[in-house]
């Protein structure tokens, strides 16, 4: 599939690239769970939050996305490393700093979201600072300054981006919603079964699977929990990890009940806590296993590991985490024809290009490489009869144009599309779809 930007040609390793990097970044952020456990606790806990995190449902998810996600876990997983030791009163306490400092604004400049998660490091460090160490303090308001500072000069963007519509796609506000919706947030990081778009009795099915499921691992890791706060030597790093991860959730409920942006519905901004919750997850279920028999303990991975797996395969197969605008389903309807074809979307900012991609991959999958196809972009801020005379150029041969218009209504679309090498393109009225975003198909005399 020939991807291009305002005409600009791509190259054929393009869609395998954006696979390809989010999943070598997940990888990268699995060595460092691992190494953030190890230090916090023990090499066995960070075998077992490594574990939990490679399979993940939520993990797979976010890995499968050509989007920052993946590079985001990986910058709160270095920074709570560094917290931690932090914390520990380390000798190389400086080396520490520069990195929490360095992590926390390089994953600011990556997600607007992840400054919940600055915010969340920064009250932890105070609580447990103040009263033992003035000089930490002073370290601590040294190093926030400095990562403060260097977000300046993306200030401007992040107050113009704060008043646009980019989150007009949020829904009404429930007073209700987001507590089931934040505590789904928990359950789908450990199992997922079908229960989108599937019939009423697989639902139902899915659904007792998944609750049946979390219920038994909520109690055993209850009990390591409170073992894991009983100790000594593990009770600081559990009650920082645990306090980081109630500051995000109070966050989350100011921005939900008091900016009414119900941001629960999109579990994607889980990250922020989500390295937190493998590590305790993983150091609770080890604690559990404690003077038990290895029996007990084999059993109890061999069950958390087979539902994690098939949780896994059911993401992978797309019966979880379905894609809002049916990628799929609208690559299966590009794909009708194997004549020559010419796929043109506008584009308005990165969200419309990460849906145009989205459906560029999934064409990319079942469409037979040795058909001529193009997928471009055309930028529309310039309005579509830019569009339309910038596709009127186009030195193709091709028998069919779909093209995606995003901001478009089904009457905007012209009758008929002029191209140099293909005559006159008639619009297809039986081939109009609209999935979120419309796109509609035109047939070319030429091939007629």
């Amino acid at each position: 599939l020939g991807l291009t930007e305002n005409l600009g040609i791509g190259n054929s390793s393009f869609a395998i690239q954006l696979r390809i990097l989010p999943a070598l970044l997940g990888i990268i952020a699995i060595v460092l769970l691992y190494y953030l456990n190890q230090e916090a606790f023990s090499k066995k806990v960070g075998l077992a939050s490594a574990g939990i995190i490679a399979i993940s449902p939520f993990a797979v998810y976010l890995s499968q996305e050509a989007r920052q996600y993946s590079l985001l876990l990986i910058f709160i997983a270095i920074a709570l490393l560094a917290l931690i030791q932090i914390l520990r009163f380390d000798q190389r306490v400086w080396l520490y700093w520069l990195i929490w400092g360095a992590a926390n604004s390089l994953g600011a400049y990556t997600h607007y979201f992840f400054l919940l998660s600055f915010v969340a490091q920064m009250i932890t460090l105070f609580i447990f600072l103040v009263g033992k160490s003035p000089r930490r303090l002073f370290q601590l308001f040294t190093v926030s300054l400095a990562v403060v500072l260097s977000y300046v000069p993306w200030l401007p963007t992040l107050i113009s981006h704060f008043s646009s519509d980019k989150t007009d796609w949020l829904p009404n506000f429930d007073w209700f919603a987001p507590i089931y919706q934040l505590l789904l947030g928990f359950i789908i990081m450990v199992v997922t079964f079908p229960v989108e778009n599937q019939p009423t009795f697989v639902q139902v099915i899915s659904g007792l699977v998944m609750l049946g499921f979390s219920g038994w691992l909520l109690y055993q890791v209850s009990i390591g929990y409170r073992k894991l706060l009983d100790n000594s030597v593990t009770q600081q790093v559990t009650l920082a990890l645990s306090l980081y991860v109630v500051i995000v959730l109070v966050q989350f409920l100011v921005i939900i009940y008091g900016l009414e942006k119900n941001i629960a519905i999109a579990p994607r901004y889980n990250y922020i806590y989500y390295p937190a919750i493998c590590s305790l997850l993983g150091a609770s279920l080890i604690a559990r296993t404690e003077q038990k028999s290895p029996q007990f303990s084999r059993k109890l991975f061999s069950i958390y590991g087979w539902v994690g797996i098939i949780s896994c395969l059911f993401v992978v197969w797309n019966f979880f985490f379905l894609k809002p605008y049916f990628p799929e389903v609208t690559a299966e309807r590009l794909n009708q024809s194997s004549e020559p074809m010419l796929i043109a979307m506008g584009y308005q900012d990165e969200m419309d290009l990460a849906i145009g991609l989205s459906y560029g991959l999934a064409l990319n999958q079942i469409r037979d490489p040795s058909l001529t196809s193009e997928f471009i972009f055309l930028d529309r801020r310039q309005g579509y009869d830019q569009i339309w005379r910038k596709l009127s150029d186009l030195p193709l041969e091709i028998s069919q144009v779909w093209v995606i218009g995003t901001g478009l209504k089904q009457v905007d679309f012209p009758e008929n599309l002029s191209l140099i090498a293909s005559g006159i393109c008639q619009r297809d009225r039986a081939n109009y779809y609209r999935i979120g975003i419309p796109y509609q198909r035109y047939n070319c005399e030429s091939f007629d």
